[in-house]
């Protein structure tokens, strides 16, 4: 519900890019790509009296989204929706259950299906049904991103009350329902430049506390200044100080900005044509001799979770797509056709360079305006650091990143799963890393190991005693994805070592590499579907979000070695562990009589080495034997042929258990050689 909680309307797009719209026919419901612009795409949200968790959509028509009983085809499951005007006080085919995925949401019916986007060959491609979807390649068919339509420039007898305003006396109505802000007259009322779009009193919010910014066109590609310091176009390497701008507020205008480039030159609405006989005018970098120049202000104008840049003459900043010439090229226009009115959005990319707070000399200005004789002496780039790019979401405050370490604090084992609703998994060739649906899978289960001296940053140990790696070779060629592996280095580098960082919701979390990249689960068709590279994303920022699972917990106190032993003890097949009286632990660390004993496993390397882990990997077993025990260790390690042993605390010298296991169910640490080992050979154990 947090999506619709404070909107009084909302546009609806499907995983395919389209918008859910209202037909003409004042009956049908479809998707439509070019939609988005359309009043036909916005839907009015009204809260249900005495059911907090569903709603109801109105579309520009005055008729509501219906879940009908009627086939959308003989024979095949899906249902149709469509536009009606049904009798509310009986019927619950109108109201609609939200649920949340990731930064999507489903729409469930009373019924208990969901809302579905059907692609494919006609009759189905761009028909919308309501279904459970059963196939994978199908499961975000019926997922929907929700873009909040500002209406608040409006007048009051425009807008709805957000609380249902259904009576008895509706089907006494004419059914033209002026109150819905998608009837032509409130298009009118709220519209600007001729473009009947609802325009937000103040886009500012995404600038306001932004020092530097990348904006992002509807192509995926950044606005970039160029080298010769005069041209402005698009460019996919969003990680090019070219690409970002500071932003600089005008004095006087608290609705307006200059954007100013790496090379100290202003983003300028030239009067220049593009090309001679056609609309589109140039934009250029340019350094004016007074600031009194209103061709570099622009006045930002939020459309939904984007912006729009609009000129002193009511123009937009647009990023041109087709052929050459016009091909990255960027030029201020009023888009007319609706095929381009997305051209004119902009995502906001808020870099926060946080040594500009420390060198006053780096180049960079305050978001007060400096527009003095001073940047005519501004020569270097503003990348003297690395800059962390954190994004800007749904027109809110900027999402900060800060640490996600209390995600894993208390973590022994961990599940991650991702977007697409799939967990990180060890292959079992013992180096790939894939996505899969099965949960239950010990691959899936990854050991947390805190990092000596750094309280930021893990890493985590797949089931085959191998770390999460971000490699340096590339997932594939020329593309910038690299490979993420299992490894196990000789000397655990900053490979191998992750950052956990999230935003203020603290419910996802992200896995940044030291060098600023993200663990990112891949979609789309193979190679790239259930891949795992480590990435910036420059499209799909919702691929590197995942979801942590704790499958074990650690005590809260190190159990301690009992000082009764001797070191004969120490020579034996085994050693006990005893925890001092009135330790507290949590509740599912603690082995309950039914469970077992608790065993301890280390694994040994290839050369017979093993790693002092103080986060060693854990199970209750309540066998008896060693055999049993050996058995349990090859299915929680994947390996076979393996010898288990202890190890002498004084030496570090690896024993085989070869008797039976001790009495009254003691904690054991035990080594795991597998048969790969130097050290599996009996001879050379001491």
């Amino acid at each position: 519900m947090e999506f619709f909680n404070n909107a009084k309307s909302v546009r609806l797009k499907s995983h395919l890019g389209k918008y859910l719209v209202a037909d003409d026919d004042e009956q049908t419901v479809r998707q439509s790509r070019n939609g988005g612009a359309s009043r036909k795409a916005r839907w009015a949200v009204e809260l249900v009296d005495g059911n907090p968790h569903v709603i109801r959509l109105k579309g520009c028509h005055g008729r509501y989204l219906t879940a009908s009983d009627e086939a959308f085809l003989l024979g095949m499951t899906g249902k149709k929706v469509l536009q009606t005007v049904p009798d509310m006080k009986k019927d619950g085919s109108i109201e609609w259950e939200p649920i949340k995925e990731g930064y999507r949401v489903k729409l469930r019916t009373k019924g208990g299906k969901f809302l579905r986007a059907n692609g494919a060959t006609p009759p189905w491609r761009n028909s919308v049904t309501h279904d459970l979807p059963h196939r994978t390649a199908t499961q975000d068919w019926v997922l929907w991103d929700v873009d909040v339509v500002d209406v608040s420039v409006l007048d009051d007898e425009y807008l709805p009350s957000n609380a249902s305003s259904f009576n008895s006396s509706i089907q006494d109505q004419d059914h033209s329902f002026p109150s819905s802000p998608c009837t032509p007259s409130a298009a009118s009322e709220g519209g600007r430049g001729g473009l009947g779009f609802f325009w937000s009193k103040d886009g500012m919010e995404f600038f306001n506390k932004a020092k530097a910014v990348r904006l992002q066109s509807h192509l995926g590609k950044y606005l970039l200044a160029d080298g010769d310091e005069q041209t402005v176009r698009q460019s996919r390497n969003g990680a090019s100080h070219n690409a970002r701008w500071t932003v600089e507020f005008v004095e006087g205008k608290s609705n307006r900005i200059r954007l100013k480039s790496c090379h100290g030159l202003y983003l300028t609405a030239a009067d220049e044509p593009f090309l001679l006989g056609m609309t589109g005018k140039k934009v250029l970098q340019t350094q004016p001799e007074t600031k009194t120049y209103i061709a570099i202000e622009w006045e930002p104008v939020k459309e939904g979770l984007n912006v729009k840049l609009m000129t002193s003459e009511g123009k937009f900043l647009r990023a041109n797509g087709g052929s050459p010439p016009w091909r990255n090229s960027v030029t201020h226009d009023v888009p007319h056709r609706t095929a381009t009115q997305s051209w004119v959005l902009w995502a906001v990319d808020i870099v926060d360079i946080t040594v500009s707070d420390l060198d006053s000399n780096s180049g960079w200005s305050s978001p007060a305006s400096s527009f003095s004789s001073l940047a005519d002496d501004y020569s270097g780039s503003p990348d003297t650091g690395s800059p962390m790019v954190q994004y800007c979401n749904s027109g809110n405050d900027s999402i900060k990143e800060v640490s996600g370490m209390e995600f894993f604090k208390d973590a022994r084992t961990v599940r991650l799963r991702s977007i697409h609703d799939k967990f990180l998994m060890a292959d079992s060739d013992e180096e790939k890393v894939v996505q899969d649906r099965h949960g239950t899978h010990k691959s899936v289960r990854w050991t947390v190991e805190f990092v000596e001296g750094v309280d930021t940053v893990i890493r985590l140990k797949s089931c085959y005693g191998k770390y999460l790696t971000a490699s340096d070779e590339e997932h594939r060629l020329g593309v910038t994805g690299r490979k993420v592996i299992q490894s196990l280095p000789r000397k655990l580098d900053s490979s191998v070592e992750w950052e956990p960082v999230t935003d203020a919701n603290r419910v996802l979390v992200r896995l940044k590499t030291r060098y600023g990249n993200y663990l990112r689960a891949n979609g789309g068709l193979p190679p790239w579907r259930n891949s795992i590279t480590h990435d910036v994303p420059q499209r799909h920022h919702d691929w590197i979000l995942w979801s942590v699972d704790i499958m074990q917990t650690h005590p809260k106190s190190t159990p301690k070695v009992s000082t009764s032993e001797s070191e004969d003890d120490l020579n034996s097949s085994f050693h006990l562990i005893s925890s001092s009286p009135g330790l507290s632990c949590r509740h599912e660390d603690q082995p309950m009589k039914s469970e077992g004993r608790l065993i301890y496993y280390y694994v040994a390397d290839d050369d017979g080495d093993v790693s002092d882990d103080k986060n060693a990997p854990s199970f209750h077993f309540k066998g008896q034997g060693l055999e049993e025990l050996t058995q349990k260790l090859e299915e929680e390690t994947g390996l076979n042929d393996i010898i288990v042993c202890s190890r002498n605390l004084i030496n570090g010298k690896l024993y085989p258990l070869r008797l039976a296991l001790p009495p009254n169910k003691p904690t054991m640490h035990v080594v795991v050689v597998p048969p790969t080992s130097r050290g599996s050979n009996t001879s050379s154990f001491s």
